[in-house]
């Protein structure tokens, strides 16, 4: 059994506001208007209260635009009583108008509160089982080759050269710093979620930050000839390192994955004074996006079936890399490659100079 409960403040200010505006405006209104038509002022008041608030406010709002209502323009004027019985039929429809209407919309509006807070729970648990299936596969894969590798060395110790420890060993490198980066990606799309992405900003050039991550990229990129394209003179950048070089080792990783072996990956680098931005582009030669698809791999979780974000893909790495980019106040788009073929991701990121401090250094 459901207890009336008193309105709270908002709901008891909205209801008085709005009774409010009404007035005023049937007050203004009310030489042109005949006075069924002015009930329809009230009654979009207890409209508002329903939409806005609650059944509650609703039904509050419907007696007291019944009272203004009466009061202020049933003969007499400034009294409860009604001296005409056509305005008394007119007063009595309006109060239970009101009543229906506002509970009705009252109640609808609670209802598709409820719904969306519904979708909201599906849309989280959805992703709860994404991140499940994703952490179980993306860490088991590196987690088995590291284990099969260790185990080999151990067993097999005395019948291994010396060229199949090394081979065993880079094994084990690569899936580690493959492992690395997953589980980087994982915090940072927690720390994405929760708002909690510091950027500490500092001054770093183009080259160094490609160079790092093709440091941390030796072994994903030992197939893939790697170019660099720099349009002149590059200036320094204004961004908190550790974060754009994350976002463009997930780029970069994500190009060889789908690279042909012996494939080109074209990075290039340019800036454009008119908008004060500098560009990025990482361009591949692997199968390409659809139309479709393009704006939908930077949602986190996407996983198409086919061209860059296969079933191979965690759905992490390009939607961690636009938060990362839209923090600093930068974007992140991909398009098709030249002739057609290969992806092109274009990242742009606003140029500051030397004596400017950034508005978001926090």
């Amino acid at each position: 059994m459901r207890v009336f409960r008193l309105p709270n403040r908002r709901e008891l200010a909205l209801v008085l506001g709005t009774s409010g505006v009404a007035l005023l405006a049937a007050w203004w209104l009310h030489t042109w208007l005949a006075l069924a038509n002015l009930s329809l002022i009230f009654l979009t008041a207890v409209l508002a209260c329903a939409v806005l608030a609650s059944s509650r406010a609703a039904f509050i709002s419907a007696l007291v635009n019944f009272v203004v209502f009466n009061v202020g323009f049933t003969e007499p004027y400034f009294s409860l009583a009604v001296s005409e019985r056509e305005q008394l039929v007119t007063l009595l429809f309006f109060l239970l108008i009101a009543l229906v209407v506002g509970h009705i919309a009252g109640v609808s509006r609670e209802r598709m509160l409820a719904l969306n807070a519904s979708r909201l729970a599906e849309e989280q648990e959805r992703l709860r089982s994404a991140l499940l299936a994703s952490v179980s596969h993306d860490l088991r894969t590196p987690l088995a080759s590291i284990i099969g590798a260790a185990s080999s060395l151990r067993t097999l110790d005395a019948q291994l050269s010396q060229q199949d420890r090394f081979e065993l060993l880079d094994g084990v490198l690569n899936e580690s710093e493959r492992l690395n980066r997953y589980i980087q990606n994982l915090l940072d799309m927690t720390r994405l979620g929760h708002g909690e992405l510091a950027i500490e900003r500092d001054w770093i050039s183009v080259d160094d930050l490609v160079a790092s991550a093709r440091r941390r990229l030796t072994g994903a990129l030992a197939d893939i000839n790697v170019r660099q394209a720099w349009d002149g003179e590059l200036p320094l950048l204004n961004v908190h390192p550790a974060l754009i070089e994350q976002a463009l080792v997930n780029v970069l990783e994500n190009a060889a994955r789908f690279s042909p072996p012996n494939g080109v990956i074209t990075i290039a680098a340019a800036t454009d004074p008119r908008h004060s931005t500098l560009t990025l582009t990482v361009t591949d030669e692997g199968p390409g996006i659809p139309p479709a698809m393009r704006e939908q791999v930077f949602e986190m979780f996407f996983t198409g079936n086919e061209g860059d974000r296969s079933l191979h893909g965690t759905g992490l790495g390009l939607a961690i890399c636009r938060g990362m980019l839209g923090a600093h106040g930068g974007t992140v788009s991909a398009v098709e490659g030249p002739h057609g073929q290969g992806t092109q991701i274009i990242m742009r990121l606003p140029l500051s100079t030397p004596t400017q401090e950034p508005s978001d250094d926090a």
